[in-house]
């Protein structure tokens, strides 16, 4: 099987790394989590947009990688952030504090934690890049190419709820990266790299980056510890109040509408970066590969699964969806699933969490009356435990953090 550079670091950033960055930083193992979540795939990004701007970028990467693995920066350590923060500054120039502060609204702690955390987590990664290119001998293209080859992994492990990012990055010119770079996986041959073609890259660049930021606005999807996209479209403050009023999708511009094509020859009417779109892309890949803790932190997101006001009733138009995952779960029969329910912080804590186990047990009552209740495993309302935004957050802002999603399993 090829190297898959993302999932060898995340099995760095293990649960040790992370209950010690908890404690160091002072904040709470999920935030800590969270952040990670954001943090290695916008690093590995960063890398990657680094590495193929062109020989100066790739020899850049390339000498940052070995000298982190000669520091034995191979595997994460609580070490000085300042000790990343020249690796920051190389990858990200002025952006840091902005990509910095967007970690720290996507996972709830403090700004200095999410700098400290990118900090620390940097010449890990770097390190673990830099084994690679020596058991290899990769050149500065060799290991551009490399990078390029691990495009869509890392892609599509940035977590939805990160168009800030996505922009500042500039993610859009990743699409363009692999037809630029040819590189062969077992590191016989060098990469192709086309001649530079002068400035007339820039408005269509700037097309392109504008563009995906939109749509990663728009779509809501997978890949983040904890999910934190994809509403659930209701008041959950209603519950308190016995409010019992049919509650409508907001107003959002239109999806695009895509076929989803199952193995078994199917196709499912669903939106691209939806949940079927994701859902079926992560499960025709590797991921009985992944370990039991990868896969228990990876969630996908319900975008149109809505509900009754204050109550656990599933709106009749939002039986397409439930009819839409049993056919998915059927087509991968070796996959199982957890369901989860997710609240905003709005009124009591208490109702907050029955509510959401409530909602949960609805979605799943319901894939058992399709036939797949076998495929899945269990279903758990988490209340507002992890909810992003606190009650004063605009009614969009509270909007992401109700949602109900599933999880992989073996």
């Amino acid at each position: 099987m090829s190297f898959n550079l993302l999932e060898t670091v995340k099995s760095y950033f293990n649960d040790e790394f992370t209950n010690r960055a908890s404690a160091t930083l002072g904040e709470s193992t999920s935030g800590i989590a969270k952040a990670l979540s954001a943090i290695i795939p916008t690093s590995l990004a960063g890398i990657l947009m680094k590495a193929t701007s062109g020989n100066d970028g790739a020899n850049s990467v390339l000498d940052m990688a070995k000298n982190a693995f000669a520091s034995n920066a191979g595997s994460p350590e609580l070490a000085s952030p300042a000790n990343g923060s020249s690796m920051l500054s190389n990858l990200f120039g002025e952006k840091t504090s902005g990509i910095s502060s967007a970690i720290s609204q996507f996972a709830g702690i403090k700004d200095s934690s999410a700098g400290s955390l990118l900090s620390m987590g940097l010449p890990a990664i770097m390190g673990i890049l830099g084994k690679h290119a020596d058991q290899n001998n990769l050149s500065a293209s060799g290991l551009a190419g490399f990078l390029s080859s691990q495009k869509d992994h890392i892609l599509h492990a940035m977590p939805a709820g990160l168009s800030s990012i996505t922009g500042l990055l500039g993610l859009g010119a990743l699409g363009t990266t692999g037809a630029n770079l040819k590189y062969n996986v077992n590191q016989s041959a060098e990469p192709i790299v086309d001649k530079p073609r002068g400035n007339n890259w820039l408005l269509p660049l700037i097309i392109i980056v504008a563009a995906i930021a939109l749509l990663w606005g728009l779509s809501r999807g997978c890949n983040q510890t904890r999910p934190s996209t994809a509403a659930i479209d209701t008041d959950t403050s209603a519950a308190m109040t016995g409010a019992d009023t049919s509650t409508a999708a907001p107003a959002t511009p239109a999806h695009e509408s895509i076929k989803v094509q199952l193995p078994n020859g199917k196709e499912l009417d669903a939106y691209k970066g939806g949940i079927e779109d994701e859902l079926v892309t992560f499960l025709k890949s590797d991921w009985k590969s992944l370990s039991a803790d990868s896969l228990k932190n990876r969630w996908f997101d319900f975008d149109n699964l809505n509900f009754n006001s204050g109550t656990a009733v599933i709106v009749p138009e939002s039986e397409k969806q439930l009819d839409n995952l049993a056919e998915i779960l059927k087509a991968f029969p070796d996959a199982k699933i957890k369901i989860g329910g997710y609240t905003d912080v709005t009124g009591d804590a208490a109702a907050n969490k029955k509510l959401s186990q409530a909602r949960a047990d609805a979605a799943k009552n319901g894939l058992d009356k399709r036939g797949v209740g076998s495929q899945v495993i269990g279903a758990e309302g988490y209340g507002s435990q992890f909810a992003k935004y606190p009650a004063t957050a605009s009614d969009a802002e509270k909007a992401t953090d109700r949602h109900v999603s599933v999880s992989v399993r073996k």
